[in-house]
């Protein structure tokens, strides 16, 4: 399995995934969704309720999740659980990213936060 991800190209995720199996699949995507919500093992695992052992034998191959679990790991990420056997690459998702700000505009707005929260802080 590990010679299939390898061909696949499980790092940078580009490659052939035409020989991939169901299991190579979700092992594939799990570790594109976990790289691209910054999350590691140890933290998807606090968001399953499971350990991080278990977690690492999934992505290596050692252990395939039950349902449940596939839905636990589906909710951590915040997609539907069939997003973990796509095949094809994943993206990032434009809700996923963070809005960048123009230097005036950043500048206006914390002037309308500090603003706001001088209000506030007042009537204490």
């Amino acid at each position: 399995m590990e010679k299939a991800l390898s061909e696949a190209g499980k790092d940078s995720l580009e490659g052939d995934w035409t020989n991939l199996t169901i299991q190579d699949l979700f092992i594939v995507n799990l570790k594109a969704y976990r790289k691209l919500h910054h999350i590691s093992q140890t933290q998807l695992a606090e968001l399953c309720n499971s350990s991080t052992g278990y977690i690492g034998e999934i992505e290596s191959g050692k252990r395939f999740p039950s349902v449940s679990m596939i839905e636990r790991i589906a909710g951590a990420f915040k997609i539907e659980s069939w997003h973990l056997f796509k095949n094809e690459p994943i993206s990032p998702s434009p809700l996923y990213q963070p809005a960048k700000l123009a230097p005036t505009q950043k500048n206006e707005f914390m002037k309308m936060a500090n603003s706001a929260l001088s209000k506030i802080l007042d009537n204490f």
